[in-house]
């Protein structure tokens, strides 16, 4: 081969590759998406280079708790209302059972100050009555002497039943005056007999 014609084909050679490189061109761009451009790989999106990727920050264990307690709903504001409620009047309930236990304790005591006043009265009635009793007694034994009396000074001293109910109405000085009396009339002495009932009665209406 000639210079000449070495030259010639060498000028030939770059056309040549560029014909074929531009045949080639539209069949690349005609292939078929093979499976990788199918989107089976990984989409990477966001401004982040692969594989530098930042996860996400995992959430709070208590995060759903403090988000419940930050804004409680109407069930549980209701909830808390009613607790609230519960608690005041299980204190009241206390309050009413202490109050209840100490007005009972009141009570009884005050039953018992009612039954001892009533004794105390029931007592000073009788004592009372019996006072009266005794002062009738004694009233009505200082008459029979004063009869007594009259009949002595008529000279009669069968006087035996008036000196028995002086003697059991009185008392100290003038129970013994009366009996002294009786001794004088067993003696016949109706002079001293109605002396000693003088003083008898004397002593009675002074209650000695």
């Amino acid at each position: 081969m000639t210079y000449i014609a070495l030259m010639k084909v060498l000028a030939a050679v770059p056309a040549l590759v560029l014909a074929v490189l531009l045949a080639q061109a539209p069949a690349r761009t005609r292939t078929p998406r093979g499976r990788a451009d199918a989107g089976d790989g990984p989409i990477l999106l966001g401004t982040d280079p692969p594989g530098k990727l930042r996860p996400s920050p995992p959430a709070p264990a208590d995060a759903g708790v403090a988000q419940r307690d930050a804004g409680p709903d109407e069930v549980h504001r209701e909830l808390q209302a009613l607790r609230a409620r519960l608690d005041t009047l299980e204190q009241e309930l206390a309050a009413s059972r202490q109050t209840s236990q100490q007005l009972q304790q009141l009570t009884s005591v005050v039953e018992q100050l009612r039954q001892q006043v009533a004794d105390a009265e029931a007592e000073r009635q009788a004592e009372l009555q019996q006072r009266q009793s005794q002062r009738a007694a004694v009233q009505s034994a200082v008459d029979a002497l004063y009869t007594a009396q009259q009949q002595l000074q008529g000279g009669n001293a069968s006087i035996d039943a008036e000196l028995d109910q002086a003697q059991a109405a009185f008392t100290g000085q003038a129970r013994r005056q009366v009996q002294a009396a009786r001794n004088a009339l067993r003696n016949r002495d109706l002079a001293g007999a109605r002396a000693l009932l003088g003083a008898a009665i004397s002593d009675a209406q002074a209650g000695r």
